[in-house]
């Protein structure tokens, strides 16, 4: 059985576990299926906004097919979320992948 098979039981027992939607986009993307990452790691601001770690996979994901402004509106988000629930590890690589975009205009 792969990772990703394994990750979908994973999710059958517990569609709204934030770890276990990270998981599933992360596999995804190491595989090429980018749609599928972003299906994945989208769902996560749905079901569990307060997970801080998807933010910056999420804009820098965004970043890379080109849509800048979603990358520049996830890594807002992000940091809202991140000061919000005091979470300064995640805030801090989101206020720099923010600037690196922003710069980049």
């Amino acid at each position: 059985m792969d990772r990703i098979e394994t990750l979908l039981r994973l999710y059958e027992d517990d569609p709204m576990d934030p770890f276990t939607l990270f998981a599933l986009g992360y596999e995804h993307l190491n595989q090429g299926n980018v749609e599928r990452a972003l299906h994945w790691y989208e769902s996560i601001c749905r079901v569990a906004p307060e997970y801080t770690g998807v933010y910056y996979h999420l804009g820098r994901l965004y970043a890379r097919l080109g849509r800048k402004d979603s990358a520049l509106q996830t890594f807002r988000e992000g940091i809202a979320v991140c000061r919000k629930v005091r979470q300064t590890k995640d805030l801090s690589e989101l206020q720099q992948a923010l600037t690196e975009l922003e710069d980049d205009e």
